[in-house]
């Protein structure tokens, strides 16, 4: 009796000892069940904003190029090189500017501006360009957002006008109606004129490439070579010369207008002092 007792007691605290370790021997599974799940809304995230980067990706870019070339020639094939690369300049291509320098006390300079194609641009840089271009410079400007926001602008106002022309096609409503209805529709075109001029602007910088282009004379040997200080130096010796003898004759015409006057008046006070000093004289033997 007491055996059976002591094998129901043993019985019943080995079940109440294992139910425990049961529990929590399934919790660590339970868990790693639901583990994946933080995985798979960050893959789906990452699904989502791949999806969303592949538009903008896609999208165009807009971009506003500018070049700066430096031509150093002999002074005589300036002008000559000058009208050439203007004769170059013909299909999909415009001179925005020309200038011509010549003088007797100053080198022969020229300078050019063009805007050219991006389809003709290869064309003609690569017909301009030579040995005697000495310094060629590239700048980019973003201009994507400001092409994308006047585009949506001309969509929304082209949509508007149309709504507005329907409107007034019907001829509904009374005559203070229309005539609001004109009045929104003529400032909505002004609206939408505005912005395709600034679309067009917009084109001829970003289609389109522009070429600023400067010619010099190349330096002498006494520019580039061991005795351009001494040639500054000379240089600068006449020019203090020069400013200086320029300031004596600023001085002297200056000058001269008094000169007029006190002259005659030393002149007068001179002819006084000698005459005052031979009657003190005269009367110093006379008496």
């Amino acid at each position: 009796m007491n055996a059976r007792a002591a094998i129901l007691a043993l019985s019943f605290i080995l079940a109440a000892c294992g139910e425990p370790v049961h529990q929590e021997a399934a919790a660590p599974a339970s868990l790693r069940m639901a583990a994946p799940v933080p995985l798979a809304m960050d893959q789906a995230m990452a699904e989502a904003g791949a999806a969303q980067a592949a538009p903008d990706a896609a999208t165009p870019r807009y971009l506003a190029e500018r070049q700066f070339w430096v031509f150093e020639l002999p002074e005589k094939a300036i002008e000559t090189r000058w009208q050439a690369h203007i004769a170059l300049c013909r299909q999909d291509c415009e001179v925005l500017h020309a200038a011509l320098s010549k003088s007797a006390h100053s080198p022969v300079s020229a300078a050019l501006q063009l805007r050219v194609g991006r389809a003709s641009a290869e064309k003609l840089l690569g017909a301009m360009s030579g040995p005697e271009v000495k310094e060629r410079r590239v700048e980019r400007e973003d201009k994507t957002l400001q092409v994308v926001d006047v585009e949506a602008r001309l969509k929304t106002l082209g949509d508007l006008r149309d709504r507005l022309r329907e409107l007034l096609a019907k001829r509904a409503g009374s005559l203070k109606d229309i005539l609001e209805t004109e009045r929104e529709l003529a400032r909505v075109q002004g609206e939408l004129d505005a912005m395709a001029a600034q679309r067009k602007v917009l084109a001829n910088e970003t289609e389109k490439i522009l070429l600023h282009v400067e010619y010099r004379p190349e330096p002498s040997l006494g520019e580039t070579g061991a005795m351009q200080p001494l040639v500054e130096a000379w240089r600068g010796a006449g020019r203090a010369f020069a400013s200086s003898l320029a300031a004596a004759l600023l001085f002297i015409v200056q000058a001269l207008p008094w000169l007029v006057i006190v002259v005659p008046v030393l002149w007068g006070v001179w002819k006084g002092l000698r005459r005052l000093v031979a009657w003190r004289r005269a009367r110093k033997e006379s008496a």
